[in-house]
């Protein structure tokens, strides 16, 4: 069983990363996060870039940070596979609400998981939706092409070997 320091120590770590990725995340917070991360920068460096390759574009963005979309999934079936995790771990929203495959809702999701010590539901997420995501984002040109967002997307995947691995 990990110590309380541990599991809270990964557990703020996806919740940083949950409010890297929501696209609901006021500037400052999201600042706050981009640095307790120890992401290069400022985020307001890399503000304009950031929003144009996760957030922005028609029909959707060069790296969508929905998760049926970046990985061509049934959009349906990947919400409700979010929306089941989420369900067995009595998580509830209030106010403004993503939709639960988006990569900000995800990463608290997976947050959960983590502190509630929950391996296969990690394990599941991990392997069937956020290291396909990243392996994604690293093949697209707009990331790999950006030192600073090609970098947020390895510290991404760093995150994700060293807090959860199985």
């Amino acid at each position: 069983m990990a110590s309380v320091d541990r599991i809270k120590e990964e557990t703020l770590c996806f919740l940083a990363w949950g409010r890297i990725w929501s696209p609901l995340t006021p500037e400052e917070e999201r600042e706050r996060a981009w640095r307790d991360l120890g992401l290069p920068g400022r985020f307001a460096e890399v503000s304009t870039g950031y929003w144009s390759v996760f957030h922005a574009g028609v029909p959707q963005p060069p790296c969508p940070t929905l998760l049926h979309a970046a990985l061509a999934l049934e959009g349906s079936s990947t919400r409700e596979d979010w929306m089941r995790a989420a369900d067995y771990l009595e998580l509830s929203w209030n106010g403004q609400q993503l939709p639960p495959d988006q990569l900000g809702a995800a990463c608290e999701v997976f947050a959960i998981a983590i502190d509630a010590e929950e391996p296969a539901i990690v394990s599941h997420l991990r392997q069937r939706y956020l290291r396909p995501w990243v392996e994604q984002a690293r093949l697209k040109p707009e990331v790999a092409g950006s030192p600073v967002l090609g970098a947020m997307v390895e510290q991404f995947l760093d995150d994700l070997k060293q807090h959860a691995a199985s």
